[in-house]
């Protein structure tokens, strides 16, 4: 629900910086990453998972590493813990828990 009042509207623009936050651009200025919310409050989300269309086609993957969120999803659900998946692929356990989020 959106005010369509003075004020809303300046909620609604700060609103929409945060998301443009999320967008990283290449040097020439084009839209070339996006780092998607994973919780579900906006502010204060870390940037940690990516999707960039240079990497992996375009599928979400933790940013630097280029591993698959899917992958992860799909092992952890398949009953691997996160200290596994970790320790697996050599990064903190607060990364490999982000993606599952």
């Amino acid at each position: 629900m959106i005010n369509a009042s003075k004020a809303g509207q300046t909620d609604l623009k700060d609103a929409l910086n945060t998301h443009l936050q999320r967008i990283e651009p290449d040097a020439t200025g084009l839209a070339i990453k996006l780092y998607p919310f994973t919780r579900s409050h906006e502010e204060d989300n870390p940037r940690i998972v990516v999707i960039d269309p240079r990497i992996a086609f375009g599928r979400l993957v933790i940013a630097d590493t280029g591993i698959a969120t899917s992958v992860l999803a799909e092992r952890h659900h398949a009953g691997d813990s996160i200290d596994d998946l970790a320790d697996d692929y050599e990064c903190d356990r607060s990364i490999i828990e982000e993606p599952i989020r």
